[in-house]
């Protein structure tokens, strides 16, 4: 299933959301005089979440011969909301017949029982890990609230639209700090049906993302907390070191 299938996107391009006001340098002592002063530089626009997650070519950086790797953690504190687990998923990226920014992605979906059949993916731009991450968290929330999966699709892509934040951020990747994109959103408060959702509508969507990592992914983690602690954890996260 392709990004733009998903989010059945109709989005327009955003305006900034920061003013470009320009501020005028204080004279430095000896300047000539008359001679122009430079102005400080804009803060760039932060994108459409939607725009950002599911239509920037998050592939371009990829290198051809080494694996992506993500760390997946689930964590629930309800055992009817199923096993908590560990595991990989394993992308093996290399250049598209069209060129390009296009690539031919192969994926291993976690490993031994928790293996699913994933790809391979052809001729695309964007980052297929955030997609199967996301499919398959649909799977789970649907099935264990037993709940139609298009109405939780149907509310993420709206809370992407119409709900979530996208604030300039650093993180720290294999002792490094680099700037990117941090996107959150809670789709599911005050939901109309959150009586029926078993404390999950407190659950929190927040994706990191940064030009500085191959495959522009450094981060995504989904949680809910409840009274006695946190109810729900779901994360993938980038591993540079992962073999």
């Amino acid at each position: 299933m392709s990004a733009r299938r998903f989010l059945g996107l109709t989005l327009a391009l955003a305006g900034g959301l920061f003013a470009a006001g320009l501020l005028v340098e204080p004279r430095i002592a000896g300047a000539a005089e008359g001679a122009p002063q430079s102005a400080p530089q804009p803060a760039p626009a932060a994108p459409e979440a939607a725009d950002l997650l599911f239509e920037t070519p998050q592939l371009v950086n990829a290198p051809a011969d080494q694996p992506l790797i993500y760390r997946y953690v689930r964590k629930v504190s309800d055992p009817e909301l199923g096993p908590s687990f560990e595991d990989v998923i394993r992308l093996q990226v290399a250049p598209a017949a069209q060129g390009g920014d296009a690539r031919d992605v192969t994926v291993q979906l976690f490993t031994g029982e928790h293996r699913r059949a994933a790809g391979p993916f052809e001729g695309v731009t964007t980052n297929p890990a955030l997609m199967l991450f996301l499919e398959s968290h649909l799977v789970e929330l649907s099935g264990r609230l037993k709940g139609n999966p298009r109405y939780f699709k149907n509310t993420i892509r709206a809370g992407l639209r119409d709900k979530a934040t996208v604030t300039p951020a650093e993180f720290t990747v294999d002792g490094r700090t680099l700037k990117g994109w941090r996107v959150s959103v809670s789709p599911f408060r005050g939901d109309p049906n959150a009586v029926r959702m078993r404390g999950l509508d407190t659950l929190t969507y927040t994706f990191d993302v940064s030009p500085q990592v191959p495959g522009q992914l450094v981060k995504i983690d989904i949680a809910a907390d409840a009274p006695g602690g946190r109810l729900w954890e779901e994360s993938i996260a980038y591993d540079p070191k992962g073999s």
